[in-house]
């Protein structure tokens, strides 16, 4: 009984894990690796599933089953972001006078397109990049570090052509 209830519960963090890798794939148009690992998905689940339905009497495997769904969505998400699937938009707001942000990015070798817009504070320049998911968070950093008050938006391209994008 113990070993089934084991495999339930791991069987359901592997599968929600996968179904959330497979969902940012196909968000992001990868549909043929999405495919595959929605097979590999179903096929785990019916199986976990199976050894749930033939049980409804015993609330204990009905219970670990959904557990092992929760700390699959908690896992899932965990295992997404360390991958850094993709590419991450990265709008930034900052005073005029602090340009030189834009300069010491681009020296860095960090892609940035700027424009000048005005704000209920004054001037302000625009910072955009697209960045591999894995560095926009670095950016960030470096952004905040030198201007505290810097408004950050992320946003997630799906399609994008030309360009320069920083590939390390």
């Amino acid at each position: 009984m113990i070993w089934q209830l084991l495999f339930i519960f791991f069987a359901r963090i592997i599968d929600v894990s996968l179904g959330t890798i497979r969902m940012i794939l196909i968000i992001r148009g990868d549909k043929w690796t999405a495919a595959i690992i929605g097979f590999f998905e179903i096929l785990v689940y019916t199986v976990a599933l199976g050894m749930v339905v033939g049980a409804l009497s015993e609330p204990l495997k009905l219970g670990v089953f959904c557990l092992g769904f929760a700390l699959g969505v908690i896992v899932g998400s965990v295992i997404e972001d360390r991958l850094a699937l993709g590419y991450r938009g990265v709008q930034v707001i900052i005073d005029r006078d602090h340009c030189h942000i834009v300069d010491e990015l681009r020296t860095e070798g960090f892609p940035v397109t700027t424009w000048e817009a005005e704000g209920k504070a004054g001037h302000k320049i625009v910072l955009n990049m697209v960045l591999k998911r894995h560095l926009a968070r670095l950016v960030t950093e470096k952004i905040y570090a030198m201007e505290p008050d810097a408004f950050v938006v992320f946003m997630e391209p799906k399609h994008f052509q030309g360009g320069y994008i920083r590939k390390k």
